[in-house]
C-alpha cells in the first residue's frame, strides 16, 4: 500500500505542473480570441463611421470621454460582455450600461493616443497596421493617457502591480494584442513595451516624450 501511495504521489507531482501549464494556455488562447473579436467590432463601429476611431476629446468628462467608453460603442457589434474578460485576469464582468461600460476596471485597453479617429482613418493613418496596436492585455481600458513616458505606460498597464494577475502580464510573462489589421499575438513583456521613438512608429504609434522611452521612477516587475 505504501509503495502504491508513492507511486501515485510521484505521477501526481510530475502532472499537477503540466496541468496547470495546460491550464494557463488555455485561458491565453482564450484572451486572444476575445481580443480578436472585440478589435473586429471596434473596426465595424469605424467602418460605420467612414473609417474613424472615436475621436481624441481634450478635457472630456468620464461620460463623455471616447477612452473610457469605447466598450460601450462597440458592444452593438459584438453584444457578448464575456468578451471583455479575461479568464486569467482579475477583472469583473461589467453591466450592460452606460455607467457598467464606464466603470469597466479593463482586461484590456484600446490603444487610444495611438489610434484614435482625430488622426483620420485607420487605413490612412496607420501605414503599418500589422505592426500597431489596436487592443492590448491591459489595467486600464484606455492607453495612453497623459505624459507619455515609461513610467505612465507603466502605470496605465498595470506593471507596477505584483500580483502577477493585474495588467500585461497575465500570461506567463507575456501580453496578448490586437493589431490595426486584426490579427493577435502574445508577445514576451520586454517585446510587447517595444523601444518607441519620437516619431509615430510601432507599436504604440505615438509621439514619445524625449524620444525613447527609458525606464524611470516605477521599477519594472521582476516576477
Amino acid at each position: 500500500m505504501l509503495t502504491v501511495v508513492t507511486i501515485v504521489a510521484i505521477l501526481m507531482g510530475l502532472l499537477l505542473p503540466s496541468l496547470a501549464r495546460a491550464r494557463q494556455k488555455a485561458a491565453q488562447v482564450q484572451c486572444m480570441g476575445n481580443l480578436r473579436q472585440l478589435a473586429m467590432a471596434l473596426t465595424q463601429y469605424a467602418d460605420s463611421w467612414r473609417g474613424r476611431l472615436p475621436p481624441y476629446v481634450t478635457a472630456a468628462s468620464p461620460e463623455e470621454h471616447p477612452g473610457l467608453n469605447w466598450t460601450a460603442w462597440s458592444y452593438p457589434y459584438h453584444n457578448n460582455p464575456r468578451l471583455l474578460v479575461c479568464p486569467a485576469g482579475v477583472g469583473k464582468l461589467p453591466e450592460t450600461t452606460p455607467k457598467g461600460f464606464r466603470e469597466y476596471d479593463a482586461s484590456y485597453g484600446w490603444n487610444y493616443d495611438g489610434t484614435q479617429g482625430n488622426r483620420g482613418p485607420l487605413a490612412a493613418a496607420i501605414r503599418q497596421p500589422s505592426l500597431v496596436y489596436l487592443l492590448c492585455d491591459s489595467g486600464d481600458p484606455c492607453l495612453i493617457y497623459g505624459a507619455n513616458t515609461w513610467d505612465n505606460l507603466m502605470e496605465e498597464l498595470d506593471l507596477d502591480w505584483d500580483s502577477q494577475l493585474e495588467g500585461a502580464n497575465r500570461h506567463r510573462g507575456e501580453a496578448n494584442a490586437a493589431f490595426v489589421d486584426g490579427h493577435v499575438a502574445a508577445r514576451e513583456l520586454e517585446e510587447f513595451l517595444g523601444a518607441p521613438c519620437a516619431s509615430l512608429a510601432p507599436p504604440w504609434h505615438i509621439p514619445w516624450e524625449n524620444g525613447l522611452l527609458e525606464k524611470g521612477t516605477v521599477p519594472f516587475p521582476e516576477r
